[in-house]
């Protein structure tokens, strides 16, 4: 009986603390998430400044009145970057799209200065068609 009494009163408490502890965390976990998609929103709202379309309805990258490491920041999470990339590996298109679709020019040498040498690498046969991609993300 008295083993039967223990062994009802740590069911208790399991029950108990599976309900009460980890229940808490699942909603601080859920707290977390929503103060990380909060943030990501007010960082896309403020890159969207800087994307603009053109006159035939095309998406382009102005960065006017940011400095260059701004510039490059927004660069990194623009959809257009992964459009650029996605164009690999015609590299001749590549610098065409820097071109055309980003207005600011010291932002659009930093960009063909990567795209030059990922294309010399990738030529010479130093990196495969991944790293290639990996490569054209990051910026100097």
């Amino acid at each position: 009986m008295k083993n039967i009494i223990i062994i009802i009163a740590l069911l208790v408490g399991a029950y108990f603390l599976v309900t009460k502890v980890v229940d808490t965390t699942e909603k601080l976990e859920d707290n977390n998430d929503m103060h990380t998609n909060y943030y990501k929103k007010k960082v896309e709202d403020k890159d969207k400044r800087y994307h603009k379309e053109d006159s035939i309805g095309q998406t382009v990258f102005n960065g006017v009145g940011l400095s260059l490491e701004e510039k490059k920041d927004i660069w990194s999470r623009s959809p257009l970057k992964d459009e650029m990339i996605s164009k690999f590996p015609k590299f001749d298109m590549m610098y065409m799209f820097t071109r055309n679709r980003i207005e600011d020019s010291d932002l659009r040498r930093v960009v063909d200065r990567v795209i030059k040498g990922v294309e010399t690498k990738f030529l010479s046969g130093s990196v495969d068609a991944n790293e290639a991609k990996y490569q054209l993300g990051l910026m100097e």
